[in-house]
């Protein structure tokens, strides 16, 4: 049966998106009532019912919506760098550390919201778990590059709830730092310095 496009279902879905993230920051992730996202969303109820039928489907989506936005931004910032041993991970730190768009409403909600949800923690501890296998990957050595990781998972999450005490300057310093890092984790060991190659050792 023929149907005639519809081009704004998506940008509905984002509308509708978005308005979960702002209430989810004002009232808690799950305190919100479908009423309540349909008003802030300028949708009638039985809209939102047509694209999200419960809260849960809401929320799920916010996070497939925020972790395809977070792809993205990586896949952008390694387009724009030099093919070189640490360009994915580099990558990895602009796709996080300074993406186009920054939404710390959404990543907030959603680390509330996945304290509670089952389903948004298996779909985000996945997501983690393929990073890991691309991350290992790539040259270099692994520990070395999930520190970068662990530093880069670290500010998000500070800045995600509003909690991190650096200014501008500081953290453009953490940046560069954790870019000269992820040189230096994705350097072989035959390259590193060959005066001192107990350095990397971890102490027992």
């Amino acid at each position: 049966m023929f149907t005639l496009p519809q081009p704004h279902l998506s940008s509905i879905r984002d509308r509708i998106l978005d308005a979960v993230g702002q209430l989810s920051m004002s009232l808690g992730a799950g305190n919100f009532t479908l009423e309540q996202v349909a008003q802030a969303a300028g949708v009638s109820k039985g809209g939102l019912l047509y694209h999200f039928p419960s809260k849960e489907a809401l929320l799920l989506a916010m996070g497939e919506r925020f972790l395809q936005t977070s792809e993205s931004a990586r896949r952008e910032a390694r387009a724009r760098l030099p093919d070189e041993p640490a360009a994915d991970l580099k990558a990895s730190v602009l796709g996080v550390l300074c993406p186009p768009v920054t939404d710390h409403c959404q990543g907030a909600a959603l680390l509330t919201a996945a304290a509670n949800d089952p389903a948004l923690v298996a779909m985000f501890r996945q997501c983690l778990a393929d990073y890991t296998n691309e991350l290992a990957d790539w040259p270099g050595a692994f520990e070395r590059k999930a520190i970068v990781s662990l530093a880069v998972d670290g500010l998000m999450l500070r800045e995600a709830l509003r909690i991190s005490p650096f200014t501008p300057e500081q953290r453009d310093a953490v940046i560069h730092s954790l870019l000269q890092l992820a040189d230096e984790s994705c350097t072989p060991a035959s390259a590193q310095d060959p005066a001192n190659p107990d350095s990397q050792q971890v102490p027992s």
